[in-house]
């Protein structure tokens, strides 16, 4: 029994070569791969419409593919002063008022929740807070709302239209219900 469990902890190669499973009928296969490996990706998302996938890089960098051609589209936050990962990636959803189409929140281990117009390479907006670092954000499924999280151990709701500050969900440090630690993931439900 040792041997085997030696052998289930050998990494997959390079080119992620399928093994047979006795248990499953399902089976990984690699299609291709995206980018490469000479910075930490930290998280990945496809669009809404399948067409795109956006990385979050370690050295602060989101980096679009779109999956058709399997090429790099687009690059995003390229001008960062200081080079911190971007830790969080959310398209905003479809159904989202507004004209604007393609747009990505992004959270930067230096403390910023960044709006990106994709397709243009613009930054929409920047939401910065010095004293903390941004690790989460999603949007409500109706777009009308998103949230941070981070370091501070509290949950922010912002505004999607205004960009504004709506409210703090704080606690746990003494007792309360809350968190008393960093937040590394949220969910709107």
């Amino acid at each position: 029994m040792l041997q085997e469990d030696e052998e289930n902890t050998t990494p997959l190669s390079a080119s992620f070569q399928e093994e047979p499973s006795q248990s499953s009928e399902f089976k990984v296969k690699h299609k291709f791969t995206l980018g490469d490996t000479s910075t930490p990706t930290y998280c990945v998302r496809f669009d809404y419409n399948d067409k795109y996938i956006a990385a979050s890089c370690g050295d602060g960098s989101i980096r679009i593919f779109n999956v058709f051609t399997q090429k790099q589209s687009y690059v995003l936050n390229t001008d960062m002063v200081n080079k911190m990962p971007t830790t969080t990636l959310r398209w905003r959803p479809i159904t989202a008022p507004g004209v604007t189409k393609n747009v990505l929140i992004a959270t930067n281990a230096e403390g910023s929740l960044l709006h990106f117009h994709t397709t243009s390479g613009k930054l929409l907006h920047r939401i910065y807070d010095e004293a903390n670092q941004l690790l989460t954000a999603d949007y409500k499924p109706d777009g009308m709302e998103f949230l941070t999280g981070g370091e501070d151990g509290k949950v922010r709701v912002y505004d999607e239209q205004t960009r504004q500050l709506k409210t703090t969900l704080a606690g746990g440090g003494s007792g309360e219900p809350g968190h008393s630690n960093r937040v590394f993931c949220a969910k709107f439900v």
